[in-house]
């Protein structure tokens, strides 16, 4: 199962890399934001794509979904969100998922998730693509991630202005580790509750 996770990862790798070119903006008539479009151009890629190694491709059906697109092959679920990132900008924390979702994910046969991490420039009215990454949630390496205080907690990427740091540790390892953080998280969301409740007594 390693080697077919390997090879759907680097399928679209390579798929995105080769179709996802530098675009022209155009003056008045873009209503979404430059991120936004290039996600919007990853998501018709992928969903266009007609290589018999997939047997579906579904759409996201709601916002709150972990995933944009979802590609079914060889009975797994791979759900894939696209990420954009303008190289120029001055700080990018981007929000990943809820860990209660991936909890979930994780107690999921059969299921997994991908991001596409797409490095991107304004030259006046082009957008320069300059980097594309497709990885598992679980090669994040948890030295660069954190949880955010949003809703039950929300994984994120502390800064996505330095490099990624691809973590070999397997996905059950991984998953291992982000219990220690949740963990982490939680205790400190105690002490603050216990503290706001003593401002009312």
């Amino acid at each position: 199962m390693k080697e077919i996770h390997q090879n759907i990862k680097n399928y679209f790798t390579d798929l995105i890399t080769q179709n996802l070119q530098d675009f022209e903006l155009v003056d008045g008539g873009q209503q979404r934001t430059i991120g936004d479009l290039v996600e919007s151009k990853v998501i018709e890629i992928i969903t266009t794509d007609t290589n018999p190694l997939i047997s579906e491709v579904k759409l996201s059906t709601g916002k709150k979904s972990m995933e944009d697109v979802s590609v079914f092959s060889n009975g797994v679920r791979y759900m894939l969100d696209p990420k954009s990132h303008n190289v120029d900008s001055e700080f990018s924390m981007p929000n990943l998922t809820s860990i209660s979702k991936i909890k979930k994910l994780y107690r999921t046969p059969n299921e997994e998730l991908l991001y596409v991490f797409v490095d991107y420039q304004i030259e006046g009215q082009t957008v320069l693509i300059k980097d594309i990454k497709v990885l598992f949630l679980w090669e994040l390496d948890m030295s660069m991630l954190g949880i955010g205080a949003l809703g039950k907690g929300q994984l994120q990427i502390k800064n996505l202005n330095h490099d990624l740091v691809i973590s070999t540790e397997g996905k059950e390892d991984w998953y291992d580790k982000l219990k220690v953080e949740v963990n982490k998280y939680l205790d400190k969301q105690i002490i603050k509750i216990a503290k706001q409740k003593k401002e009312w007594e």
